[in-house]
Formats: C-alpha cells, structure tokens, sequence
C-alpha cells in the first residue's frame, strides 16, 4: 500500500489512486447506503452522480466526494459526523466550495530540499532560527496551493528523528516559485509544547516543510540551557476574575 505522501489530494486529502478512478454512484443512493442525512443546503454545483467513499477509519466511512467536472480536477467534498448523540443521524457535511485535485505531497515536493545556512548554524538563535527552502532540481519548482511553513522537533543527539508537532495559525508564507539553485529562508516555528519535556545540554532541531512533508536531511546541533527551557514554556493563561 502506498503512503499517504505519495497519494494524490483532494484539498488536503490524500486518496487513493483506485479510489479516485471509481465512477462512484448517486448521490441519493450513497445516502441511503452509509445510512446518513444531509446537513444544511446543498450547494448549488453538487453533481448528483459519482460519489464514493474517499477515506475511513476502523471501517466507518470519514469523507466522501465526487467530481464536478468532467475530468476529475475539481471535487465536492463531504464529511461524515458521528457525534450527534445517542438515536441521532448521521450527517453529511458538504464543504461549501468545490476542491482542486492536486498532486502527491511527494511529487509536489520534488527537487526541494531544506538546508540550514552557516549562520543558522553558527549561532542558532532559539527564538529566530532561519532554514533555507532550496530548489536542489533542474526544472522550476511551482507551488500547488502548498505555503513554505517549516516547523521544527526538538530529540536527543542521535535518537531517531521525533514527530514534528505544529498548529496552524493566520498569516503564513505562501510558497513562491523558484528556479534551479535558488532558495528562499524561511523562520522555522518550534511547538512551545515540546518545551516541557525538554533538558538542558546537547539537543538537535529537527525541520519540516509541513505542506510536502519534506523533513530536513541534517538536524540542527544545539546546546539548551535553564533559561532557554524557562523561557520558552507555554504560557499559562491567567485566571479570570471571580465573579461579584
């Protein structure tokens, strides 16, 4: 079975390629099928005919979508929701704007690689750490949609590289076309929630281009220290007033 960056997307979903060549059935009959109701308006380029489940988990069907033209580049995309309560239906959540279809995470990646520069490397800066997104290809890199938000993992020298943790927030680095040796450097953003398991001493930085999936091929040798811990621990929200 391949990997889910090496699928094709739907917006940001990755589906399987045997999946995205089914001709689907009718919309009704889909209903009737997975036993769920429509939630809402159906907006008004729904097709009627060639949906199918595109993705599940523990057998139960997750979302479901269907062409809306005529070759398979634009999806209407729809998520199940179980948790209606106990003798409640099922319902299906139409996403209000039709989905391009967009190559694997792999294929879009292709050519790119991340390298920190000297000066990340010789004095990193904890709170300011800059890596560069390098066209290492021979052909122009064009984006699909995808931004250059590289997000970092804090592990222990010459432990295997941990999962990258990152939340999305307003205001990203839409990713720019380059050519063959050019690169753009970018902030990398380490999760203020891997702070709390943190120590001092030698650390490495792990990066990730969190679009692609493009994880650097060298961490970033780092040396922690007290303050740096301390400072970089998740902020507790104060408490609110009580009430008169």
């Amino acid at each position: 079975m391949d990997s889910l960056d090496e699928r094709d997307e739907l917006g940001t979903i990755a589906v399987e390629a045997d999946v995205l060549a089914q001709s689907g059935i009718e919309l009704d009959a889909m209903l009737a099928e997975l036993q769920v109701a429509l939630a809402g308006e159906i907006p008004a380029d729904t097709p009627r005919v060639g949906w199918r489940v595109l993705t599940a988990q523990n057998g139960a069907a997750q979302t479901v979508g269907a062409p809306t033209d005529f070759d398979g580049q634009w999806w209407r995309i729809g998520l199940i929701r179980r948790d209606q309560g106990e003798g409640m239906p099922h319902l299906l959540e139409l996403h209000p704007t039709s989905q391009r279809r967009r190559p694997s995470k792999k294929d879009r990646a292709g050519g790119l690689v991340l390298r920190w520069p000297a000066v990340t490397r010789s004095a990193p800066d904890l709170d300011l750490l800059g890596i560069d997104i390098v066209n290492a290809g021979e052909e122009r890199w064009h984006p699909h949609g995808d931004s250059f938000t590289v997000f970092a993992a804090l592990g222990e020298p010459g432990a295997p590289a941990p999962g990258v943790s990152f939340a999305y927030v307003a205001g990203q680095s839409p990713a720019l076309p380059l050519d063959p040796g050019e690169y753009a450097r970018v902030r990398v953003v380490v999760d203020s929630g891997q702070w709390r398991d943190a120590h001092p001493g030698p650390c490495e930085v792990h990066a990730c281009l969190v679009d692609l999936g493009l994880r650097g091929g060298e961490p970033l040798h780092v040396e922690l220290t007290e303050r740096d811990i301390h400072v970089h621990q998740p902020r507790k929200r104060p408490l609110a007033p009580p009430s008169p």
